[in-house]
């Protein structure tokens, strides 16, 4: 399973920007069982300055800063990845008990980290209440988290037009509708309300199906979904937009606690322009 992907991303400003300084992550890393066989960012104006590091949760960041006067910038990711060694199923380890998973302060940092509060998921009563009719005590975790994403995705209504990136969680929660980012962050929210450790896992899907196998919800754009953690150092992904686990179409850029750690890109411009254009496109394709 290797594919190629291209992420396009294009701004138009009606007025020159004299100095744009920019963050991406989309550079997809050696994580989540996959393998970044190639990768580069390309931006256009040429940048004076642009490095690569990697951040506290191990994923590649980009940094940029374009100084000449421009009116579009355009920033083009493109990466190839292999994913045949991402796991598909819970294994054995989808066996325990759901409780035996919940974090005391003996995990490793890490751990402890994705199962705490961050400054778009906070913890609350009303998140575990809606968790509980899929946490029957002694439930297998892997039952119990395919139950959960279950009823996420019947109960709650893709609309791209409820939600922003700051759209609070518990308004999601009172709507009932929102976008991938969203339900990613309603199934950690819930996840985490009961003790256990789960981190939000930003990248893309596969543009184009295998023959008879349905189009998912959030290809040609970047895509949302969740790793929980079950012990060991083992995480599974699973997507509560399409109602099943992340597994080989699927290709991560950039993990961490919830969406603000991992923006696709971000930046600061200086100018006087009143608006701009944006535009973005995505294409994975299988070789």
């Amino acid at each position: 399973m290797i594919y190629d992907v291209v992420h396009r991303t294009s701004y138009a400003y009606d007025a020159p920007v004299t100095l744009s300084v920019g963050e991406a992550h989309l550079l997809p890393g050696d994580l989540d069982g996959q393998r970044c066989l190639a990768g580069q960012l390309q931006v256009d104006p040429e940048p004076q300055h642009s490095r690569e590091r990697l951040d506290l949760y191990g994923n590649r960041v980009a940094h940029f800063s374009v100084r000449q006067p421009h009116t579009e910038l355009h920033v083009t990711a493109t990466s190839t990845i292999d994913t045949s060694r991402r796991p598909e199923r819970t294994g054995p380890a989808g066996e325990q008990p759901w409780e035996s998973l919940v974090v005391d302060v003996a995990a490793p940092l890490e751990v402890v980290e994705m199962s705490v509060d961050s400054p778009l998921i906070r913890r609350s009563a009303d998140l575990a209440a809606y968790a509980r009719p899929s946490l029957d005590p002694g439930r297998p975790i892997g039952e119990a988290m395919a139950d959960l994403c279950r009823r996420v995705h019947a109960d709650f209504a893709f609309d791209p037009e409820a939600t922003d990136v700051d759209t609070p969680l518990d308004e999601v929660m009172a709507t009932r509708r929102g976008v991938c980012q969203d339900f990613a962050h309603v199934l950690i929210g819930c996840l985490r309300s009961v003790g256990l450790a789960a981190c939000y896992v930003s990248g893309y899907l596969e543009t184009d199906p295998p023959p008879g196998r349905p189009r998912l919800v959030g290809a040609d754009r970047t895509h949302a979904w969740v790793d929980l953690h079950l012990g060991d150092g083992r995480w599974i992904g699973v997507d509560p937009t399409n109602d099943q686990l992340a597994g080989r179409r699927y290709l991560t850029t950039a993990h961490g606690r919830d969406y603000r750690d991992v923006p696709p890109l971000k930046g600061v411009i200086f100018t006087e322009a009143e608006e701009n254009e944006l535009t973005v496109t995505v294409d994975v394709v299988a070789r």
